[in-house]
């Protein structure tokens, strides 16, 4: 009997991306290839690349050279490139990297297993951005899943695309006009998720705001919350990428209201001052985002509020960025991430005039990070002595600790906290006493209840 093909896959960039990931390694399996962890023990590789920002670009490429090299070194037969990197610049890749044998852009990937039994048989050719690797996606391309998320939590995926003409981002040459899955659809990938065992589901997408607007033309991401965090087993359910004037009371509500919605709001605003705004074209101005932030406050009391700003923009002045600055220090974001502005071929941004020098953005990204430091600190702080629910997500491969989070943070992008060795498993919830707080991380106690004596 011939020994099963072996595939590996390195998935870069985004949560979404990683959904894609998992979609094409259930394929993978149900066409009976064999999965392996390591690039080096595969007899074909698998890169889902990332194309969002230039520095992702080249890690895309970076990783591709890498494994490639393994076609010398090893028993590699070959080297695929699927994801948005592909989807951009499908044909501009496979010229520039002679060493890939097949190149897909974006679709349900089911015919990659496929072309991966060809590559190792030796009658493959080489494709260049089609839809060779797969059919493209449906409302039920998602429910075949090989998690690659530990058992706490996984990613639930609620739509495709994006509306929005903000000048700096590609995503939607790359990934198209917003899709939303129909309700019933995402019903079932909850129930299948909790199946699984997983206790959170993190809801992502372009733009998770705008669900609905495409098949209903109107905003039902408050019903979907709903429906989703009622599924049995499911503990904690967390949103992410809400478009900041969009965000109305009736999504509010449910995050004041739903016990197992999580009171955590991914919210990225980009800048606050208002020139900046118009020539992103976000659609809101400094008064508008302003209010929607501290609305937030009030509509939900004790909410964790994370952001993403983007420092350098094209026409940014020095009192644009003070004025980024300031606002930082006074609403006191819980989460916020900063990127210096990366300047995107095919974007509107790219050829606008004051091109902030990448220095010059580099160093504002820093100043502002530096601010949202002492914020962080203060915000960590306030857990010490306290007793916090924490899941646990697995173990810290140096110090062997058990890894957690608290409701105010996300997996991957946000803080964590460390327990004693033997403290929980993936998917577990445990009581922790925090004893310390420390950059990024909380460390604490489990507590032990009187019922567990």
């Amino acid at each position: 009997m011939n020994e099963a093909i072996r595939v590996a896959l390195v998935s870069l960039g985004c949560a979404r991306n990683l959904v894609d990931s998992e979609v094409l390694l259930a394929h993978a399996v149900e066409e009976g290839l064999q999965v392996v962890r390591e690039p080096e023990d595969a007899d074909v590789v698998v890169v889902n690349t990332c194309g969002f920002i230039e520095s992702a670009k080249q890690e895309s490429i970076d990783t591709i050279l890498s494994v490639s090299r393994l076609k010398q070194e090893g028993n590699l037969k070959g080297v695929i490139a699927v994801g948005c990197l592909a989807q951009r610049h499908g044909e501009e890749l496979a010229r520039a990297v002679p060493e890939l044998d097949a190149v897909f852009g974006i679709s349900d990937y089911s015919g990659v297993p496929a072309v991966a039994r060809r590559i190792v048989n030796g009658s493959a050719r080489r494709w260049v951005a089609t839809v060779d690797g797969g059919k493209p996606k449906s409302a039920r391309t998602d429910q075949k899943r090989m998690l690659l998320t530990p058992k706490s939590f996984a990613y639930l995926r609620i739509s495709e695309g994006c509306d929005h003409k903000c000048t700096f981002c590609a995503i939607p040459s790359m990934r198209g006009r917003n899709r939303s899955k129909p309700l019933d659809a995402l019903a079932e990938e909850a129930v299948n998720l909790a199946a699984a065992g997983v206790k959170e589901l993190v809801v992502v997408a372009e733009d998770s705001t705008a669900y609905g607007l495409d098949f209903a033309k109107k905003r039902l991401l408050p019903r979907l919350l709903e429906r989703i965090a009622d599924t049995p087993g499911i503990e904690w359910v967390r949103l992410m990428y809400a478009y900041p004037h969009t965000v109305g009371k009736d999504l509010t509500a449910v995050l004041r209201e739903h016990a197992k919605l999580v009171k955590y709001l991914d919210i990225p605003i980009q800048h606050i001052a208002t020139p900046v705004l118009r020539a992103m074209k976000r659609g809101v101005d400094h008064d508008q985002v302003a209010g929607i932030l501290r609305r937030l406050r009030d509509e939900v009391p004790g909410i964790a509020v994370r952001s993403t700003l983007i420092a350098g923009f094209p026409g940014e002045t020095d009192q644009d960025f003070a004025e980024l600055l300031r606002f930082v220090e006074e609403y006191r974001f819980e989460r916020l991430g900063v990127f210096a502005y990366s300047r995107e071929e095919g974007t509107p941004a790219h050829d606008l005039k004051a091109q902030v020098p990448a220095a010059v953005a580099e160093a504002r990204r820093e100043q502002l990070m530096r601010a949202q430091k002492q914020v962080l600190d203060r915000f960590q702080r306030r857990f010490v002595g306290t007793t916090a629910r924490v899941l646990v997500d697995g173990v810290d491969a140096h110090s062997k600790l058990v890894v957690g989070r608290t409701w105010a943070d996300a997996p991957e992008v946000d803080c964590r906290v460390l327990l004693p060795r033997g403290s929980g498993e993936p998917g577990d919830f445990v009581d922790a006493r925090i004893t310390s707080a420390d950059d990024y991380e909380l460390r604490g106690e489990t507590v032990v209840s009187a019922s567990e004596q």
